[in-house]
């Protein structure tokens, strides 16, 4: 049967079956109701816990073998088998389904996955849990729900907010509901016991300002116009000087004129100069993905542009434009691949 995250501790009540999985395309949802289970089921005797993650070459044989290992003490057995893909291949379809279909005794199976989307709803081995185990669905909060979701999770912190913090908090996250709930309890720890209003959580925001710069500049790296725009947006109307977000734009493409000057040079790709470059790990597939949308002729026009713009802002030249966010809105949508005239 297919339960929603909500219903599982009313479900859980009426006792524990076999095989159980957990799946959705919001992350905070999925790793909380696991959370949730996880407490649940200690609740019911489940002490004895083992984990496993489905990666390249993975044994599936595995979550038999568990099965038929007896706990040192003979206690209830959860076997959590994680499966960040949601797609099991050929053996591991089989090895789900033969499983679901004579599970063994005192051991509960739950399989941890992302988002499944419609077609990996139609496969054999997730209809076979739908019919023979429970399914339990983690679905993405849409931005007409999330003021809800944000109520729900206020009220269950023993919070006080005023209506319009709600939707200040709503625009200020985005639909990232992790961001969400990190706020919500940084607001808990620091107003426990007052009504969370308007100013409060504006100022909030105005403390993760000098943040918004750097994630400003990779939204750009990566191309997502509309967020870019709207995060340059919300820089403005919060007080963010446009030097420092014209510094940390410039920053960026200056490194990526470098390396695309050393790459044409040496005759190499770009990716493998990231190093030497000083490019973290973390941020080389937000540096490859700017790189391999606009090339080295127009990654210096940026950096023109900004240089110019530099001048504007310091009264060197004259402003094309009414004012300097017209010219960083400009700057932005290029670095986003935007052809701007």
């Amino acid at each position: 049967m297919k339960i929603r995250f909500d219903t599982l501790a009313e479900h859980l009540g009426k006792g524990f079956g076999p095989v159980y999985l957990i799946f959705g395309a919001e992350p905070l949802l999925v790793e909380e109701t696991l959370d949730e289970f996880r407490s649940l089921a200690r609740k019911d005797g489940v002490t004895d816990r083992t984990r496993h993650t489905v990666e390249a070459g993975f044994d599936w044989d595995v979550i038999f073998e568990e099965g038929q290992t007896l706990s040192l003490f003979k206690e209830k057995k959860l076997i959590e088998l994680r499966m960040p893909t949601g797609r099991p291949g050929d053996k591991g379809a089989r090895a789900l389904v033969d499983y679901a279909g004579n599970p063994p005794e005192d051991n509960t199976l739950v399989v941890i996955a992302g988002n499944i989307d419609r077609t990996g709803q139609k496969t054999k081995w997730f209809q076979t849990l739908e019919k023979s185990a429970t399914v339990v669905q983690c679905p993405a909060v849409t931005p007409e729900q999330l003021p809800d979701w944000i109520r729900k999770r206020v009220a269950s912190r023993n919070l006080s907010f005023e209506e319009e913090a709600i939707r200040r908090l709503c625009q200020m996250v985005e639909g990232n509901l992790l961001a969400a709930a990190q706020e919500i309890d940084l607001l808990k720890l620091l107003y426990r016991d007052q009504t969370v209003t308007l100013e409060i959580v504006e100022d909030l925001i105005a403390n993760h300002a000098r943040h918004d710069a750097f994630m400003f500049v990779d939204v750009c790296l990566m191309g997502y116009q509309n967020r870019a725009l709207r995060m340059l947006h919300n820089m403005k109307r919060t007080g963010v000087e446009p030097l420092v977000i014209l510094w940390s734009m410039a920053r960026e493409v200056r490194q990526i004129c470098r390396i695309w000057e050393e790459s044409e040079r040496q005759r190499v790709s770009p990716r493998s100069l990231h190093q030497r470059f000083g490019v973290w790990r973390s941020r080389q597939g937000t540096i490859a993905a700017a790189m391999e949308r606009l090339g080295r002729a127009q990654w210096e026009n940026v950096l023109i542009l900004l240089c110019y713009t530099d001048h504007r802002i310091k009264g060197g030249i004259p402003m094309a434009r009414k004012d300097v966010w017209e010219e960083l809105e400009n700057i932005a949508l290029r670095m986003c691949g935007v052809a701007v005239p």
